[in-house]
Formats: structure tokens, sequence, C-alpha cells
């Protein structure tokens, strides 16, 4: 045995045993490198996962320790907890822990094994039995208690004991894990001296384990021996400690067996003979059925330097976690060692499990207790450490152990209660090591290459969609929620303009725009009013240019009539055409001028004809040549002669060339406007008329540089009588000039934000003033949206199906991520073991050898052969009261899981606290159910000590708590949240199933439930209410008898009558005795005290009180109205896993809430939800969804309507509209859900549909999200659908058809679900993204829009609006059915 001596992962005690830990909050040493094994300060084995797993190509399943971890959101333990980097607190004397051990005497009652039971149901006397009936009963077999007894009398008196042991026994056994059931041979009884123990003690001598059942079919019992007689261990240690009285036990029993056959009467004789000293010794022959349990001294010995066991000594809390721990999105998934499903809160617990961290957890019903104890379980065994599990309901340890069986891990956990046979532990040890020789590493490398791609891009989807970008203080998400917003007013807006960048940059805060936009509207600047104004966009900025330019107007229009008088009298004197324009008056009287000035140098004559040759004859060489001019001189000559013809006498012209050019031009000007072929004429006063021309002429320019002219359109270019209407115009319309300063400053500043292209479109559309925001909003987020995507290059290709295709392949890779899991743990275990047979071959011959004798011991397999149970089987399930007996006392554990913590005391925890460094509990507070019991059948279990804490609760004062909180099994969604709400502060979550499938609350009144009241002045156990749990209970047991079932009654009158009447019943329906046969779940009847250790796929909750004959109501409702009533009435209605059946003789009416207290209260609310009249699930979403002005103003802040858990999103609003317009039932927020559709064809399943959008979603791992909760809804009956918001927002129409596709009765495959996803095992798929759809949005709502009607787990326990036009731009008594399914 000295190759085991320092390798021990079940440590041998020391007296210093786990002094070397500072607390529970020290880290486990992290493993070596080189991945060898390695010893911590307490000697026990390390296993690095990493060496493990790199046979099967993975990586570590270690995370580095908490000291090493990144940084993050650190998890915090008790307020006043101390840092767990802190020196240890001084541990408390052995004399503290002796005067607090005392206080929690008296849970289990007096020893039997001391003080053997006595009273007439205590035990069944069968010193006198029958002889045959005897032979049969030592022979091992089954023997009728009236074969044993058969005089009438005794036997009666027996079957009343049987009774009451029976009861007892069980009770025992489910609620304790105590088997309790002995066979006594012989009595000793002697006076004893002994502090705690003085007076005469009455002891068994010889006690063998015996099974006492119901004979099947009547109502006779049946004995049978099922153990090997021992000597009483109580009594072994009494004397030896009293009287120094050395019994070897083993010298008795070869005494009993001697002879060939089991006789006591040696063993006895021996025993007077070797305790002649002990003081009034006698020993007697007697054969006693009772019940007896060995658990006087289970709290010897107990190190008060153990840090957990210190901190409930002093009350000073062990040290909390203070260490981050990365987001569990960003970690490696060979880095994760999971064997099952975990939520985030569940993974908040193995984290702190994982590194080494004692806790508390709360577990409300259905929130996963033993699935989080399964991970933990298997991430400490991978870590290398042997675990107990504890629980004093048997049936926590079943169902732990079955779990592990699912997942292929049974072989790992050693059921201390089965290895008290040879066989069964030869059994268990061999599944381990065949397990252990055949364990394959799983090749979990792709896997983890497409788990790890396809999480981060759905991670990154979120991020990108949610994130905000600094240079627009928005989101992608928020500017398509703000789009949604604009499209629901009325009526909509439908600008297409966009904006520039820095244009979008400037306008953060569009407050101060929105309202320049909305005056600038009020004085007309986009009416089409304003715009055949005249004075539309004249550029005036004060009242005085607007004075003036009025001035300006009126001047013009007085000068105008006169002027065009001269005008028309000149054009007829001068036989010319007047022209059209002002411009053309001028150069006319231009014309005419410098003609008058021609004739006044030359004769008239000079118009007669061209004079071009004339002009060249007086030209210069230069230009002729220039002209390609041929001309002799004789020419030249002749010609300026004929010129100088034409010049008036006395008149000198020194340049004669130049005016001869100046006549031709006047020529051919003249000729163009002249009505005659005479000579010009040109009348008088000429001068003044075009000094009255000019004179307008500048009225015009200067009025021309205020209005909205050019050149091509100024007021110099209108004719005549079109000119008189502009400015009669002009003049007389004075109300707009009032105005125009204001407009115009207004638009000139806003153009110079940049904003030109929209203040047209207003204009042009005839925007009014209370819809120009929402235009200015809707440019602003379309512009600022297509701005972020065109950034981002995972949104710009994103779609719906895309999004679709990464999700259902991450979610094949995730599950087979989490189906590896225990294959890993399985090689792990596997290396472990072919190490150990290498490290301790002496270890492994031992264990061969009583393996192949087949006389192995659970003591000689801990003790010999340490460092091979952890390889073998790491984890060992016990109940508390068998660790002592079970387990050699040197024994220790790495950690200790207490499962159903809240009901099982702390006395009992405390031994297998002491045996274990790290310390888990898990259980449930406010269902705390430890009640102090009692071995003796004849004693009644509320008559010993009640004050004995729970182990949680006690445990919750010292260490970091943790609380589950998402609910996977719940029978009714107002039950479950009237219990969150009174009793777990509104942090439970939960996912309704659909309409129709939720009826797993039924809650029946019985108007005849009358009674004469009892002693006590209650009405107790109506007739009525015993016939319908009865009727009830056989219809069960005939129509689904593969379901669970139990009766939970108010009291214990009830109780027992209920049972009596089933009995009977069951008597006259043999057919139905199977259902009611013992065994694991099994049919029973509890009162309120008993409940909790009860887990049922259905309950029927009888509350035992009924009215008086003359209807009045007593308010006493038993224990519901006493101190623990409220916490009675949470047990009792989370005891069903599925249904949930309530009978009441009461009415909600017929009860004064004023008169009821405690768990009445709570009763009488489940009464009135129960009766009233079913109300539709969910909220209308179809109902006020125009978004007003104030929202609109909002959004110039920023401030985008989001989704919340009372109202959708408008995006979400927008999509529901389009599915009811199809037909379909829509209601928002159900039960977790975000929008739900109800088909109207029966048998098709209902569509739940949860966006991407809202913060709850965004709270979710990519795990959660993406594939718990949607596999959450679908094994509840929903067809589940993620709503994409980049879906929901480019393409509506499209989601909405693919939702009436799921609803319809022949959906086609396209809409039923994602594209095949042909990720394998192997994780390798070939789905690419494809382009996202336009983002600007056009798609319109559907016409014909009405309103619509109406507005990772396991069982806890055992147990109207119109229709938009033409949108453009953006379009954003009883219920009987079972509960769903359990998760």
């Amino acid at each position: 045995m000295s190759d085991s001596s320092s390798r021990r992962p079940v440590r041998a005690a020391a007296t210093d045993v786990d002094a070397t830990a500072a607390d529970t909050g020290d880290v486990v040493p992290a493993p070596s490198s080189d991945g060898a094994a390695e010893r911590d300060a307490t000697g026990s084995t390390r296993i690095d996962p990493a060496t493990v797993d790199a046979a099967s190509g993975t990586a570590s399943d270690d995370t580095a320790a908490p000291d090493d971890a990144p940084s993050g959101t650190a998890s915090s333990g008790p307020a006043d907890a101390p840092s767990s980097d802190a020196a240890p607190p001084e541990p408390p004397t052995e004399d503290q822990l002796q005067t607090w051990l005392e206080d929690l005497d008296g849970y289990s009652g007096v020893d039997t094994l001391l003080t053997l039971p006595s009273g007439p149901r205590a035990l069944i006397d069968l010193t006198h039995a029958h002889p045959s009936g005897m032979a049969q009963l030592l022979s091992g077999r089954r023997t009728r208690l009236t074969t044993l007894l058969r005089d009438p009398d005794h036997s009666a008196r027996a079957a009343a004991a049987a009774r009451a042991l029976r009861t007892r026994v069980q009770e025992l056994a489910a609620e304790h894990g105590i088997d309790a059931a002995y066979l006594v041979f012989g009595t000793a009884t002697f006076t004893s001296w002994g502090a705690g123990t003085r007076g005469r003690l009455h002891a068994p001598v010889l006690m063998a384990r015996m099974e006492l059942s119901l004979r099947p079919g009547s109502d006779d019992h049946e004995i049978q021996l099922t153990g090997q007689a021992r000597v009483n261990p109580a009594l072994l240690r009494h004397v030896r400690r009293e009287y120094d009285v050395r019994i070897e036990e083993q010298e008795l029993l070869a005494a009993a067996t001697a002879s060939g056959r089991f006789d006591p009467q040696p063993v006895l004789e021996q025993l007077r003979q070797v305790g002649a000293g002990i003081p009034d010794l006698t020993v007697e022959y007697r054969l006693l059925a009772t019940t007896l349990a060995d658990l006087s001294e289970r709290l010897h010995g107990l190190d008060p330097r153990h840090p957990v066991i210190g901190a409930l000594v002093t009350g000073r809390p062990v040290g909390g976690d203070t260490h981050a721990y990365p987001p569990l999105d960003e970690r490696d998934p060979a880095q994760e060692f999971l064997v099952l499903d975990a939520d985030s809160s569940q993974q908040e617990v193995l984290d702190l499990v994982r590194a080494g961290r004692s806790l508390t957890v709360t577990t409300p019903p259905g929130s996963g207790q033993t699935q989080t104890a399964v991970n933990a379980v298997a991430t400490l065994a991978a870590q290398g450490k042997t675990v107990l599990v504890t629980a004093e309901r048997r049936s926590s340890l079943r169902q732990f152990a079955a779990r592990m069986d699912e997942i292929n891990l049974g072989s790992t956990v050693l059921p201390l209660a089965d290895a008290g046979e040879s066989a069964t532990l030869r059994s268990a040890l061999v599944r381990a090591i065949v397990r252990n020789e055949k364990a394959v590493p799983p090749d979990v490398d792709r896997v983890h290459d497409t788990l790890r791609r396809h999480r981060d891009r759905l991670a990154e989807h979120v991020r990108s969609l949610h994130q905000v970008r600094d240079r627009w203080n928005c989101s992608p998400y928020q500017a398509m929620q703000a789009l949604a917003t604009l499209t629901a007013t009325e009526p909509a807006p439908a600008t297409q303009v966009r904006l520039k960048r820095s244009v979008l940059d400037a306008m953060l805060d569009r407050t101060e725009l929105a309202e320049r936009l909305r005056r600038a509207a009020e004085l007309g600047s986009f009416s089409r009013a304003a715009s055949v104004s005249p004075w539309f966009g004249a550029r005036l900025m004060n009242r005085q240019q607007t004075a003036d330019a009025h001035r300006l107007a009126q001047q013009a229009a007085e000068q105008l009539p006169p002027l065009r008088r001269r005008l028309d009298e000149v054009a007829t004197a001068s036989e010319i055409s007047l022209g059209d324009s002002a411009n053309a008056w001028g150069e006319q009287l231009r014309l005419l001028l410098a003609v008058r000035d021609t004739l006044d140098r030359f004769n008239p004559d000079i118009f007669d004809r061209p004079v071009k040759d004339l002009i060249a004859a007086t030209a210069s060489n230069a230009w002729r040549r220039e002209r390609a001019i041929e001309m002799n001189s004789v020419q030249r000559s002749r010609l300026r002669r004929v010129a100088k013809e034409y010049i008036r006498p006395g008149v000198h012209i020194a340049d004669l060339h130049t005016s001869l050019v100046a006549v031709e031009g006047q020529r051919r000007q003249w000729t163009a406007i002249a009505r005659t072929q005479r000579h010009p004429r040109i009348p008088a006063g000429l001068a003044e008329i075009a000094r009255q021309f000019d004179a307008l002429a500048a009225l015009l320019d200067q009025l021309d540089e205020v209005l909205p002219v050019t050149s091509e359109t100024g007021l110099r270019t209108r004719g005549g009588e079109e000119l008189q209407q502009v400015l009669d115009s002009l003049v007389a319309d004075q109300e707009t000039l009032a105005t125009l300063p204001e407009r115009t400053m207004l638009l000139e500043s806003m153009r110079e934000q940049g904003i030109d292209e929209l203040l047209e479109d207003l204009a042009r559309r005839e925007v009014g003033p209370d819809a120009v925001a929402a235009e200015l909003e809707l440019t602003w987020w379309q512009s600022a949206l297509e701005a972020m995507i065109s950034g981002d290059d995972f949104l710009a290709m994103a779609s719906g199906q895309t999004l679709r295709t990464i999700e259902a392949e991450y979610r094949l890779a995730d599950e087979a991520h989490i189906a590896a899991g225990p294959a890993r743990l399985q090689t792990i275990l596997a290396q472990a073991w072919r190490r150990g047979l290498q490290a301790a071959p002496g270890q492994a011959q031992a264990l061969k050898e009583a393996l192949t004798s087949g006389s192995i011991t659970a003591a000689g397999y801990f003790l010999r052969t340490p460092d091979l149970v952890l390889p073998l089987t790491p984890v060992v399930t016990a109940s508390p009261f068998d660790l002592p007996a079970g387990v050699p006392v040197g024994t220790r554990f790495d950690a200790v899981v207490i499962l159903d913590a809240e009901s099982t005391s702390l006395p009992a925890a405390l031994p297998a606290i002491a045996r274990s460094r790290q310390v888990i509990a898990l259980g449930d507070r406010h269902l705390d159910a430890v009640a102090a019991f009692s071995v003796d059948a004849g004693v009644a279990a509320s008559d010993a000590d009640p004050h004995i804490p729970s182990a949680l609760a006690a445990l919750a004062g010292v260490l970091p708590e943790r609380t589950l909180t998402m609910v996977y099994r719940q029978v009714d969604d107002g039950l479950t949240a009237q219990l969150n709400d009174q009793f777990y502060d509104g942090r439970l979550e939960w996912l309704s199933p659909p309409p129709g499938r939720a009826g797993g609350l039924v809650v029946e009144y019985l108007p005849d439930g009358t009674g004469l009241p009892t002693s006590d002045g209650d009405v107790e156990s109506t007739d009525a209410e015993v016939r319908r749990v009865v009727e009830l209970v056989l219809r069960h047991a005939a129509t689904r008898p593969a379901q669970s079932l139990a009766v939970i009654a108010g009291n214990r009158r009830h109780a027992g009558r209920v049972a009596d009447a089933i009995r009977d019943a069951v008597a006259e329906h043999p057919a139905h005795a199977e259902f009611f046969a013992s065994g694991p779940d099994a049919f029973r009847v509890v009162d309120l005290d008993r409940a909790a250790g009860v887990v049922r796929d259905r309950i029927i909750l009888s509350l035992g009180y009924g009215r008086t004959p003359h209807g009045r109501v007593l308010h006493t409702l038993g224990d519901l109205s006493g101190e623990n009533g409220r916490r009675l009435f949470a047990v009792a209605t989370t005891r069903a896993r599925h249904h949930l059946h309530v009978l009441t003789c009461f009415h909600p009416d017929d009860l004064d809430k004023m008169k009821l207290r405690e768990g009445a209260l709570d009763y009488h609310q489940l009464l009135e939800r129960g009766l009233q009249p079913l109300e539709q699930a969910g909220t209308s979403i179809l109902a006020g969804t125009v978004a007003d002005g104030g929202r609109i103003t909002a959004l110039a802040t920023g401030h985008v309507p989001e989704q919340s858990d009372t109202a959708p999103s408008p995006l979400v609003t927008d999509l529901a509209h389009r599915i009811s317009a199809r037909g379909l039932e829509v209601h928002a927020h159900t039960g977790g859900l975000d929008l739900s559709a109800v088909p109207a064809a029966r048998g098709v399943a209902p569509t739940a549909m949860i966006t991407d959008g809202s913060e709850r979603y965004g709270a979710y791992t990519v795990r959660e999200r993406s594939r718990l909760r949607p596999a959450l809804l679908e094994r509840s009956g929903w067809t589940y659908l993620t709503l994409w918001t980049i879906e929901v927002f480019s393409d509506p129409e499209g989601l909405a058809d693919r939702v009436a596709g799921f609803l319809s009765a022949e959906a086609p495959a396209f809409l039923t679900g994602a594209p095949a996803a042909t990720a394998g095992p192997d994780g390798r798929t070939d789905a690419d993204p494809s382009p996202g759809a336009d983002v600007d949005r056009r798609s319109d709502r559907a016409d014909g829009a009405g309103s619509a009607d109406g507005g990772a787990g396991d069982d806890r326990g055992d147990g109207d609006a119109s229709p938009a036009d033409d949108r453009r731009g953006l379009a954003p008594g009883e219920r009987r059915d079972d509960g769903a399914p359990e998760g």
C-alpha cells in the first residue's frame, strides 16, 4: 500500500484534514503544463484535461485559474464576504464547535439502537411466532404475517403495527434515505451512567434488514429478510466507551452460524459472558420487527478547522469569488466542458464550481437543478476530482443517477446504497473498467471550428445591429425602428432625398431645424399659393427691404403706362414695329437715337442702299487683306468720292470708315423693324422718352435683384401687358410680402445646412407644417442607415435567409459539441485509469483479486485502491445518513454536491461537508422543508424538535449564492407568475406553451362540499371531496397509468380518509392494483407537511376543508393559515411536473380575504384565477400603433422607440399588421415571446416569434437565443421563427407570407423551415452570405388590414390601424389539457 500513500484522490483521513486549505475560496492548483498528474496541498491527485484531450485532438477542458482569467464582470459573494485572497480567519475552538453542535440535537429523535422502540405501533413481536412461519422467514422467503402470528388477536395487533411501521419505513426511505426496517434477534437491557444516556437502556443485539410489504390483493403484510445479521454497532461502541468492554463483532457472528444454520442463542449467551461487568445487564431472546437506524454519532469527530464548518460555527462568510470570467460567447468551445445544456445562470454556477468555489444555488422548481448538478459533477470529474453527491430524498439521488445514465455516464457513479452488497459493487466496478478499456476519443475539432465560426457570426450580427455609431449616435437597429415609426404615421413621409455625410454629421439634433421647417411651412414656403405669388422666392431679409421693394414695384407700375404710350407714339411716327419687351424697347430707343445722330451727319439717302463697298473703299489695306477684298486704287478713289457725297455740307467726319460701318448696322436694324421702305423718320422728344425708359429700367433692375429671376427671366424680358400685370401683382400682393423676410431668412439658413434638395422636394410636394418634421426625420434616418450599412460588411451582406442558415448550422454544431461531452469525460477517465495502473500496480492487483474473489466491499475499495477510485467511479451518491457507515472514516472527497439542500437538514449534511473541501448546495429556500423526524414508528414526527435549519439556509449565510432563473417546467402561466411575484421577486423567466396546450391547471369547485365541524371547530375532509378524489385517482389509473400521480391533502385527517377510501376502491377494482404498487414515483397520498418530497407527473391538491351544512365558511384553513402557510402553498403547487388539479369546497366569493392569513391568501388568489373565465393570452398588437407627434419629436433627439416587455417595437407592430391582414390571429408578449400567431385550422402548430432586436434577446448568449430557447419552444408545441430585424425591415411582406405558410394546413417546404443545413458532426457547411435586401424599403402594408381578436432544464426535485395608402419610402370554469412537455 506504500505506492498509494501520496496519490489518493479519495484521501485517507488525518487529524489535520484539509487544514492546509485556507478556505473554500482557494483555487485548486492549475494543472501542470506537461499534463502529468500532480498533487494539491492535501494530497489529492489532479488530472490535466489538456493531456487527455490531446489524444482526441481537442484542446484543454480546463480554463486558466481565475487569477489568470480575462477581465470581465466579477461575480461576488455575500456583501460582507471577505476577499478570497485575504488571510484565513481563525477557526473556532473545539468547545465552540461542541456548543454549536448541541443546538442541532434532536433532529432524528431518540437513538433507537440504544432505546428500542416499544410502543404497540412501533414493533411487531414475533418471539412466539409459529415455527413453520419462522422457518420460512429465516430461509429468506416472503412470509405472510398471518403465517407467523396465527392467533387472531395477535394478528390484528400485528397488522395495525405493520401499517404504522410500513408508513414510517416508506417515509424514512423516501424523505431521508434511511432503510429502517429491521428484524431484531435478542435484546440487551442494562444501566448506563454516561452523559446523554443515563438510565436503563434497551438495545437490540443482532439486527438484519428486512422488507415489509403489503400483500397484493389483501390486507395482509409480508416480511422478508433482505440482509445479513450484524451486531448492533451502537451497542458495541457504548459498552466499549462506557465500560471498557471490547466485543469483537466477528466472533459473535461466527457463534451465530457455528451450527451451520443461523441461531442467535449462542450470540446472546456469549454476550452475557463477555458483558458480565456491565451493570444490571439482562440479555434475552426476542424476535422483533421494528424500525432502527444508527444516527447517534454521525457528528462526532468534526474538525473545526474545516473552512465551511468553521464559517458555520462562527457565522463568518467564507471568501467570495472576486475574479472575472470571459463572456460565454468568447470562450473557445474546446475549453468548455458540458455534458448537458446549460443556460447562462447555470453556466455562472459551473464557472464557480470549476474555479473551486463553494457556493449555494437557489433552484426554483423546474429550473434545472439536476441538470446543473450533472454538469457540475462532470466538470469536477474532468478536473480530476472525486465528488460526493448527497441528498436526504432518495428520489433526488435516483434522478441524478438516471440522468447520468441517460448520457452514458452511469458507470462513473457509485450509489453507496448499492455498494453494500459485494455483487452489486463488483458489477459496478466491472462496468467502469469496461468503460475505460473501450473509451474512444471523440473527434470534435471540426465541430468546434464550425461552432466557433457560426457562433461568432451570430454574435457579430447582434453586435453590428445594435452597436451605436459614434459619428451619428445611433445604431442600425435604432435607424430601422425610427424608420418604422415614421412609416406608422398618417400620412407617412415619402421623401426620397438623401443627405451627404457631412450634412448627416451636423444634424444629430434636428429639433431646431424641424421647428424652422415647420415655421417655413406655416409661412407658405412649401404651398402652391406661395409659389404663385410674384414675390415667391424674393430675397428680402427685413421690413425695410420689403418696403423698398414694394416702393420700387409701385413706382415701376406707375411709370410703365405713360412710357408705353410715348413709345407707341414714337413707333407710329417712325413707322416701326414696337418691341415685345422692355429690353427691346431700350434697344429700339438706342437705335433711334443712333439714327438721329447719323442723319445729323449724312443725308437720308445713305440708308437707301447698302454701303459695304463704301466701307471697304474707306478701310485700310490691312482691313481689306484680312477680309480678302480686292479693290484697286481707281475703285477706291471713286467710291470714296461717292461716300463723301452723302455727308451733309459743313460736316466733317474724321473717321469716315467707322461712321459708314455704324450706318450699315443701323440700316440693317432699321430694316428689321421698319414697316415701310421709306427713309428713317425720327420724331421729336426722343431724348425725353429715353430718360423715362432709363428710369423705369433702373426700377426693374432693382426689383430683379430681390426677385428669384435671372437675366433670361427678369422683368425687362417681359412684354408690356405681362410686365404691367407682374408689376400690378407685386404692388397688390402685400400680404405675401409681409411674411417674406422671415420666410427668406428661414430658407436661406436651411440651405446653408445643406438641405436644398429636401426644401425643393417639400415645395414640389407641398408638404404641410404638420408633416415636414417627419420628412426631415425620414431623410436623416434613411441616410444614416445607408451610411452605416455601407460601412459594415456583415450587415451589407446579411439577409434573413443567410441568418437562418447560419443559425440552423450553429444548432447542429452546438448539439454535437454537447453530445460529445460524455465521451470526452470517458476519455479523460480512461487515460487516468491507464496512468493509475502504471503508477499503482499494487492497488491494481488488489482490485483484481477482490473482483475475482467476489468478496469486495465498499470499505476495501476506498481504502485499498484509493488511486483507482477517480478513474473508475469519481462520483459517489449517498444519503447523508448512509455516509458514516458506508465510507471509511478517513476517506475524503474533493467536492460534495448537496441536492435538494432545502430539505436536507444541516445536521444530516455536516458529515458530508466535513469530508469535502468544496461544497455546492442546490435547493430552494422558499420551499424549505426540513422537519425533525423520529425513526420510532410509535413517535409522531411532530413531537420532535422542529427548529433545525436546512443545509441550504445555513450555508447560504456563509457561502456565495447564485440563482437559476429560467423555468423549464411549469403547469400554468398564471400560477408561475403568481409564484414568481410572491416568492422570487420577479426574477424568473419562462416560455409559455401554445394556446390550447397550457391547461396544466384545473381548479374544480365542489358545491356540495359541506360537513359538520370537528371538535377543533373546522369542517375537515368532506365526503364530497373524498369521493371526488377517489374518482379522479381511479380515472387516472385507468386512462393514464404511465403517468405518475400523487394526492396532496390539506390536513392529516383528510389524507388518512383519502388513503383509506382509495385502498377500499382498489380492492373493488383489482385491475388497477398494478398502478398502486410500490416503486419509484409510486402513487402516494401525503399531507402538506410531507409534500416536499413528492414530485409527480400529475398532482391532485385537495384542500380537505369545507363549509358547514348551513353554508357558513370557517376561514381557518389548517396549516395553510399557519406561520408556514406560504411555504406550504408554494410546495403544494410546485410538485406537479405537468398537471395540477385543485379540488376546493370553497368558491372565491365564499371567502373574505380580510379573514385569511399566510398561505390561505395565496390559495384564494389561485382560486380566483382558476375559476374565472379564461382570457385570451397575450395583448392585442393592432391597437394604438400610429406614431404621434411626440414620438417624431423624440426621434429628432435620438430617442428611438425600442422593444420592451410591455410594448412591441414599431417594426414588429408593422409585421403584426401584415400577418393579421392574412386572416391570422396575432398577439404580442405571450409568455416570453415577442409575437405569436395562431392558425385558424386545427392541428397546425402556432408560430412563436422572437425578435433579435430586444434588449432581452441581446442579453442571452448565442446558445440560449439560437438553440436552447427555440428548442424548448418547439418541444412545447410551437413552430419557432426568429424575427431577424434586417428581414423584418427589408422584406416584411415576404416574412408575413412565411408566417402564413407556417400556419397553413399544407405549407410548402420552402416556408416551413430554414434550408437543410449540411453541417454534420464534422461541422462542415456550404452556406455563404447572400447580399442583403435593399435598405430603401418600398413594400407597403397590405390593404384590408383590420383589427385582430383580443388584445435548459429538467424537472425540479423528484421530485386598426388602417392600411396605409401607397406608402413610399420605408415601410417599416375548467381547463383539461395537460401542460407543456417538460424541458
